[in-house]
């Protein structure tokens, strides 16, 4: 969708995870939806019994922003158009962009901001914005705008350009329900035989800091979520990388696996070759 986000399934999810998603589902529900990439590298078109897509994600910035999406993404586009952006070819970067991304990661971010009535286009917006101009999406709350130097066009014009662009307007427009659940709660609300849940979590790595705004997932939580999942009716996929207490929580024998390399954008420096990971998806049916 053009925002970036931390743990964002923008490629992978074309190699790994839509072509294991069940063809015969008639919900699809993403628990962690962030950018909700999985969905936006669906073809709805091979999925002819879906009926219900289900939007997800503990911090209500993103929440809104979707909900602002699905409800009028053209009063979305009308609120980015308000905001000064760096053009391509535009250098030195004119001081009312850098001063606009700074303002509103200031009020936004802040630990009294309240959204107020949903939706908030204005909000949502501004939270594009800030994802659009930092690394990776990575920690927006904290990081430091990205001064494209004119070199580029800005990540914000792209994602404008997918509010104008009508494949992506029906995409938006499909989704049906847009929560700001615990991962728990809204699985167990749409649950059923004919349900599908993908669930990309926050990554269980000891010892490293937490990259996710508004959202502190522990130990307790990843064990959670593993006896949540366990206890489903419907299907489930579950990204990971791997680390030791998984092969307890879903043994292979019982569960399918499928893994995938691939490389780390995120990590890549210049004239460095890019970190390789490994995708892990694991799977009840």
């Amino acid at each position: 969708m053009a925002l970036p986000y931390i743990g964002g399934k923008s490629l992978i999810s074309k190699t790994l995870i839509v072509p294991n998603i069940p063809t015969d589902i008639e919900t699809y529900l993403e628990c962690f939806s962030g950018m909700f990439w999985v969905f936006f590298n669906m073809d709805i078109k091979k999925y002819p019994n879906l009926k219900t897509i289900v939007y997800n994600d503990f911090n209500p910035l993103n929440a809104n922003l979707f909900r602002c999406l699905k409800e009028d993404h053209q009063r979305l586009l009308k609120e980015c158009e308000k905001i000064p952006v760096q053009r391509k070819g535009e250098f030195p970067t004119p001081p009312e962009c850098k001063k606009f991304f700074d303002d509103s990661q200031k009020e936004i971010y802040s630990d009294n901001f309240v959204i107020g009535e949903y939706p908030n286009y204005d909000a949502a917006a501004k939270h594009a914005l800030i994802l659009s101009s930092v690394f990776s999406g990575a920690n927006p709350e904290k990081s430091k705008f990205i001064d494209l130097k004119g070199k580029y066009h800005s990540k914000f014009t792209s994602f404008k350009n997918k509010l104008r662009d009508p494949k992506w307007q029906k995409m938006f427009e499909s989704i049906n329900y847009v929560e700001n659940m615990d991962f728990q709660e809204v699985i167990e609300k749409y649950d059923g035989d004919k349900t599908y849940v993908y669930a990309d979590p926050p990554y269980y790595v000891v010892g490293e800091g937490n990259y996710y705004s508004n959202h502190d997932f522990t130990k307790e939580d990843h064990e959670r979520l593993a006896k949540t999942l366990k206890s489903m009716v419907g299907k489930f996929s579950l990204s990971y990388y791997h680390f030791l207490q998984l092969e307890e929580w879903f043994p292979r024998d019982q569960y399918k696996w499928e893994s995938k390399e691939f490389a780390k954008a995120a990590m890549a420096k210049a004239g460095k070759a890019q970190t390789k990971g490994v995708e892990l998806l694991i799977m009840n049916y």
